[in-house]
């Protein structure tokens, strides 16, 4: 159930990861074949770092999850050690989003023009 539950919710990061850095590259994409009014390099990078970040922060949090581990568990020490668990879980997420962001500026920061 627990490999389960990971595969799932890592999935669901995945496609929101994808989603991001689609609309990312549609915007660089976009802002390549203006002839005027390109935007300069801080304020396309910005733009797509804050698009990438919040696709995939709402596609993860708003995307439904079949399962949820504390259902499965009655014990108050393992219900306990679950949270603490999932605090790590959730940390992890933040920092692996951050990495996320640092990618997407770096690549939107190659492609500048």
């Amino acid at each position: 159930l627990y490999e389960k539950i990971v595969n799932e919710r890592r999935n669901i990061s995945y496609r929101g990861y994808l989603l991001g850095f689609l609309l990312s590259i549609f915007i660089i994409y976009y802002n390549l074949s203006l002839k005027k009014n390109k935007l300069n390099n801080t304020s396309l990078i910005c733009i797509v770092i804050s698009t990438s970040f919040i696709t995939n922060y709402f596609y993860y949090i708003l995307s439904p999850k079949s399962h949820w581990m504390l259902n499965h568990i009655k014990d108050p020490k393992l219900i306990k050690d679950w949270l603490q668990m999932y605090r790590i879980m959730q940390f992890n997420f933040h920092l692996g989003l951050v990495f996320g962001i640092i990618a997407i500026g770096l690549l939107t920061f190659a492609f500048r023009c």
